[in-house]
């Protein structure tokens, strides 16, 4: 769940030590529920002077439109090349390169959607009467390349804005907010102890026991390589807060591949990095593509000045009449070396008839779509399974902070939404997004609205929570009510990659091709990963996987 408030600066008390900003993004919009609060502006009167994070947009003009490649969008004749199935970011990244980098493979390319709108779970709630903007769903994105390009191909990338890199995160550790490490501070934060870090530092570089033949969860990992407190400090309230998961559960491969790959690559973390480095020397990546806007500097997030849903609906809007919403696809059949696709459409019953099959649905829904004919492809997909989750002045100068389990804080975090970018609040207000659930939460174990009922756990019950938690760490206690609240449940809020998870998707995948189903593809967050720029990364490797296929398949009459 997620809370947003809007709240005046002189509800804030004093602030932190302003430190540097730690490299890993502060919290993921990963919540079932989402509280959004809104406090009436107050008397300045007693405030300490706060400075907010600044904000920097990246600019750069957009590329012609492309081509939708869709020739016969509506599906009421001939034989499409790839049908997309699903219209959230995955999705719609996916079918976006397929049109802009694989046109001559991909020349009819339809995309479905059996919601009324595009973008999936982002989901950009405004009232511009009263100037406030905030995120139901992901809040923000680590702009690394494959998002530029994504933004480019769309058209949107001059409305790109990023926060400030330096701007700190915090853990409410030992009843107060402390900054997370970076750069220098990371000998003089004060999240951790000297022998906390003397541990870490040792582990990092070697010293700790050898990688075991098992797959490890991330609390193993962790404590084995970087100690007791890296991980009851940092990584425990990071995956509650990213994945609103259980670390003990997490797969560290399947969560966190590229760090477990350093120890593999290197004989321990640092090693890795060094091997990592030579390599890329060795052999440096393809230059950069000119077309994109400069590379953020520093570790970052990115928004767009109208919200995240910008993205998915100009991407949607360039691909045009290749898009159709309230499609629900009902069935898909073989024939020959086609495959039938049947959707409940506003138009009634319809057939549509394709090469290749992507999915990018939640893997619950596609193992409804592949039962019959995969029922063992269907009950790896089940295996990935979601847990239920919940959680919301001045100008606060950061991106948000986190709550370890241990501290007796019921939300799991909070981000500063209005600090981080603009058009979030009118002046002199401050917007925070706060996340309630997830698979450790002690409060609620179901956050689905018939649960919440039982549990009494009502919007007003919720929202004091949040409330309560907000003014023993970060609100003072006099602080005026919100002004304005808004409450999103996410019943099924984000797959859980728990141990086993690779083996169960890759064991889907093997049961679609036992079927005969070569052409069918799985793809979305259960497979690339719950971050939103992994999501659109892989979007263009999925689009890579499909093409490929599209070559290998038979042609179609």
């Amino acid at each position: 769940m997620q809370v947003a408030l809007v709240s005046n600066p002189a509800c804030a008390p004093a602030q932190p030590t302003r430190r540097q900003a730690a490299s890993s993004s502060v919290l993921a919009p990963n919540a079932s529920r989402l509280v959004a609060q809104v406090a009436a502006r107050a008397s300045q009167r007693g405030v300490a002077r706060q400075r907010g994070a600044s904000l920097r947009v990246l600019a750069t003009s957009a590329p012609p439109a492309a081509q939708a490649g869709a020739k016969a969008a509506g599906g009421d004749s001939g034989v499409y090349d790839v049908v997309v199935v699903g219209a959230g970011i995955s999705g719609l990244t996916t079918a976006q390169a397929l049109v802009t980098q694989h046109g001559s493979e991909a020349k009819r390319v339809l995309v479905t959607e059996a919601r009324d709108r595009v973008g999936g779970n982002i989901t950009t709630v405004s009232n511009d009467e009263e100037g406030l903007l905030w995120e139901e769903g992901p809040n923000s994105f680590q702009p690394n390349d494959f998002i530029l390009q994504a933004a480019v191909d769309a058209g949107v990338a001059d409305q790109l804005v990023l926060g400030d890199p330096t701007a700190p995160r915090f853990v409410y550790w030992d009843k107060k907010l402390r900054p997370t490490p970076s750069g220098l501070d990371a000998l003089t934060f004060d999240l951790m102890s000297i022998f906390g870090k003397i541990r870490a530092g040792l582990g990092a570089l070697g010293f700790k026991a050898p990688l075991p033949e098992y797959e490890e969860s991330v609390e193993q990992y962790v404590r084995r390589n970087l100690g007791e407190e890296v991980f009851e400090r940092l990584i425990e309230p990071f995956c509650s807060g990213v994945y609103a998961g259980d670390p003990k559960k997490l797969s560290m491969k399947a969560a966190f591949g590229k760090v477990y790959d350093l120890e593999k690559k290197g004989g321990s973390i640092i090693g890795g990095v060094i091997k990592l480095l030579q390599e890329r020397k060795a052999n440096p990546p393809p230059p950069r593509n000119p077309a994109l806007p400069p590379k953020p500097k520093g570790q970052t997030v990115g928004s767009f000045r109208r919200g995240l849903k910008t993205l998915p609906e100009a991407i949607a809007a360039k691909l045009g009449d290749a898009v159709h919403c309230n499609w629900a696809l009902k069935g898909i059949e073989k024939e020959g070396s086609v495959y039938k696709l049947t959707y409940d459409t506003p138009a009634g019953r319809k057939e549509v008839r394709t090469r290749t099959v992507a999915l990018t649905v939640p893997a619950y829904v596609a193992a409804d779509l592949v039962a019959d004919k995969a029922p063992a492809a269907a009950d790896a997909l089940k295996s990935a399974l979601r847990p239920d989750r919940l959680d919301a002045n001045g100008n606060l100068p950061g991106f948000g902070q986190l709550h370890p389990r241990s501290q007796g804080i019921t939300t799991l975090g909070t981000i500063y939404s209005s600090s981080l970018f603009p058009n979030r609040v009118p002046k002199g207000q401050v917007l925070l997004l706060s996340y309630f659930g997830g698979a450790q939460n002690r409060a609620v174990k179901d956050t689905s609205e018939d649960a919440l009922v039982a549990q009494d756990m009502s919007d007003g019950a919720l929202v004091a929570q949040v409330d309560k938690d907000l003014r023993q760490m970060l609100l003072r206690p006099d602080a005026p009510a919100p002004r304005k609240v808004a409450v999103r449940v996410w019943p099924r809020a984000i797959p859980q990659f728990n141990i086993g998870h690779l083996e169960a998707v890759e064991g889907a995948q093997r049961g679609i091709k036992a079927a005969g189903w070569d052409g069918v593809l799985l793809g979305g967050n259960y497979v690339a990963g719950v971050a939103l720029g992994k999501c659109i990364e892989y979007g263009f490797t999925f689009a890579d996987q499909v093409a490929a296929q599209l070559k290998a398949a038979p042609k179609s009459a």
